[in-house]
């Protein structure tokens, strides 16, 4: 059996190491290609495309790069069809994603190839037209979270319901050491436009908070970009997959933008700021037709701001490190925080299931 699994963010390679795994752990002749990054290749993948090739996030920052994208989108589809796969599997990214598979659908057709889709486009909070895109696109899609389910069955779409894999075996160290961890982002264009805009911040904290540790959590790709921005500031600079996720699980504080890794955060039970910031015609176009109040997704599950968010004009140092001072000196504040982050992971699971199994099984029922 032949796989294709694309995964083009640093979100969706965790996710794609978690699945590869349960793949060869039911089927041990099964061949898996794709797209992934460094957690999918140490289990096997050779990416085709180096996962820093798809650094540009933001709707106008994409304009300025389309021709790239396009010739991407080519080199993929040459290489789904040279493999001729019996599955593929999409997960995430979905404007990248759903113009991969609509350009094979006559393979879906002629050679009754599967196409599944893993983490559903955000339709409940802004272009909700998707839904019927994807259910005319893909035989199968797997969700994060139960309440997406009613947007694409309602368009017919096999649905399931998986739970976020982030959640899964969770380990809470309970005493936190002394650290202040930022997170800029996992593409170059949002590390530089965030750290930019964390730094006069994390100034302020270095000299206020001169017996913590302070770390920046990144990726290898971006390694000298944030060294550079630095500028030999006291903060220690880590892109190892352990070593950060064991400085997250013991820091006393983050500060994050805005994504995926304000659930790791959540899941880690560390207190945490929210921030963002883009290019300001995404933001404009952001403003106009985003339907939710909030970022994260915790505070968009209990409708109010669980974790403090400071996204566009808001991310300023004043507010930032008010932020900062208050979760470090104010007890009945990060005590309020942790307790509805603890709440939030005991809801993310299925029947506390791996998700990568759940979905493997589905494959093969």
């Amino acid at each position: 059996m032949k796989v294709i699994i694309i995964a083009t963010e640093a979100s969706s390679d965790y996710l794609g190491f978690n699945l590869i795994k349960s793949l060869k752990k039911k089927k041990k002749n099964i061949v898996i290609k794709g797209v992934g990054g460094p957690l999918m290749e140490s289990v096997g993948i050779k990416s085709w495309i180096p996962i820093k090739e798809f650094n540009t996030i933001g709707i106008f920052e994409v304009l300025l790069r389309i021709n790239k994208f396009y010739k991407i989108l080519n080199k993929i589809e040459n290489l789904i069809r040279h493999t001729n796969p019996n599955l593929i599997i999409t997960i995430d990214s979905p404007s990248l994603n759903y113009r991969v598979v609509k350009r094979v659908q006559d393979l879906r057709a002629n050679k009754n190839i599967k196409i599944f889709h893993y983490v559903a486009p955000t339709v409940w909070a802004w272009k909700e037209y998707r839904a019927k895109i994807f259910s005319n696109l893909y035989d199968k899609m797997f969700t994060l979270f139960k309440f997406e389910n009613k947007y694409f069955t309602k368009y017919k779409l096999p649905t399931e319901y998986v739970g976020h894999q982030i959640f899964f075996k969770n380990k809470v160290i309970k005493e936190k050491k002394k650290i202040i961890c930022f997170l800029p982002g996992s593409r170059n264009v949002e590390i530089k436009k965030n750290l930019s805009k964390m730094l006069p911040s994390i100034e302020e904290s270095l000299s206020k908070f001169n017996d913590f540790d302070f770390y920046i959590l990144t990726f290898d790709h971006s390694k000298k970009i944030v060294e550079k921005m630095i500028n030999g500031l006291k903060i220690k600079i880590l892109t190892d997959f352990e070593k950060k996720q064991s400085v997250m699980k013991e820091s006393f504080i983050a500060i994050a933008a805005s994504g995926s890794v304000s659930l790791e955060l959540c899941k880690f039970q560390v207190p945490t700021i929210v921030v963002y910031d883009t290019h300001f015609i995404t933001k404009i176009i952001l403003k106009l037709f985003v339907k939710v109040k909030f970022a994260s997704l915790i505070n968009i599950f209990y409708d109010k701001e669980v974790i403090p968010e400071f996204l566009f004009e808001r991310f300023t140092k004043i507010n930032v490190f008010k932020k900062i001072t208050e979760l470090i000196e104010n007890k009945n504040v990060r005590n309020n925080q942790i307790r509805m982050m603890r709440d939030f992971s005991n809801k993310m699971l299925l029947k506390k299931k791996n998700p990568a199994h759940i979905i493997v099984d589905s494959i093969f029922k």
